[in-house]
């Protein structure tokens, strides 16, 4: 620990064994650092354990950096590098929860699909938490942080597959006809769902920026995901290979989109940053 303040030129540096901890073998560290050296010092406690799940707490003066383990959205105009680095680590995680609302979502998601039913479309995708997966790996790319970049499209991936697999398995016990999948698929529609997935990105980029919540911003993403993801699941289920490729590049498009708009939106408000760590 104390090669890693030393590493990121920290000084006055003193460590003290206390009388009293709750934690064993524990220590109490002081140091002084810049700003920018504290938040890279702050990274790598962080991946040692140090600020997870109550494992201790720092303060690094004049920076005085403190931080909880809790999700909830700032209220500043503007998330740090460091906060946002947070952010992005929490929508990584895989939970049997995540997983559990993917799937119900799906099933809606057919329903509406089947009925043309609106509401019941846009129940499915207010379920559905996918804008995470998009965002993570957008966070990721602008901290130049590969793990989580990598991190992030690995879970946008496996969520997407999940989605594809439920429709599919949907399609083939409805027996759903080809002219269903077909009506979401005209030139216009395409066209105009892609420009949603790149506006539905930037505006998401931003609000995640600023701290503030984006719920309401992650149904337009979950919009240029989730519809996209069921219907390659269903026209699987048609072995209609024309079908098939139509509906897989839509999806490509739909998410390579929402990752540029992601970033876009994610670098206007911050800027230039260099690596954290």
């Amino acid at each position: 620990m104390e090669d890693i303040l030393k590493e990121h030129d920290a000084y006055s540096i003193s460590i003290i064994e206390p009388l009293k901890t709750s934690i064993k073998d524990g220590v109490i560290i002081t140091c002084n650092a810049k700003t920018d050296d504290a938040e890279k010092i702050v990274i790598k406690l962080r991946k040692m354990g140090i600020g997870e799940k109550g494992y201790g707490s720092i303060n690094i003066m004049p920076a005085n950096i403190t931080f909880s383990c809790r999700d909830e959205g700032l209220a500043s105009s503007k998330l740090s590098p460091l906060e946002l680095y947070y952010k992005g680590t929490s929508m990584v995680k895989l939970s049997k929860d995540v997983i559990i609302k993917i799937i119900l979502a799906s099933v809606m998601g057919v329903i509406g699909l089947i009925e043309h039913n609106i509401p019941t479309l846009i129940g499915a995708m207010i379920i559905a938490p996918l804008v995470d997966t998009v965002m993570a790996s957008a966070i990721g790319n602008v901290l130049k942080e590969k793990k989580l970049a990598y991190k992030g499209m690995k879970k946008e991936i496996i969520c997407t597959l999940i989605v594809i697999a439920c429709a599919f398995l949907l399609g083939i016990l409805f027996e759903i006809p080809k002219p269903i999948i077909t009506t979401y698929l005209h030139e216009n529609t395409i066209l105009l769902s892609a420009i949603i997935a790149i506006i539905a990105g930037v505006s998401g980029g931003m609000s995640i920026a600023s701290g503030k919540d984006y719920e309401i911003i992650g149904v337009t993403i979950d919009v240029s995901i989730l519809i996209p993801a069921l219907l390659v699941g269903l026209a699987l289920s048609t072995q209609d290979m024309a079908l098939i490729y139509t509906t897989f590049v839509f999806l490509i498009i739909n998410i390579i989109l929402l990752d540029i708009g992601g970033y876009l939106g994610l670098k206007y408000k911050l800027g230039n940053l260099d690596r954290l760590s």
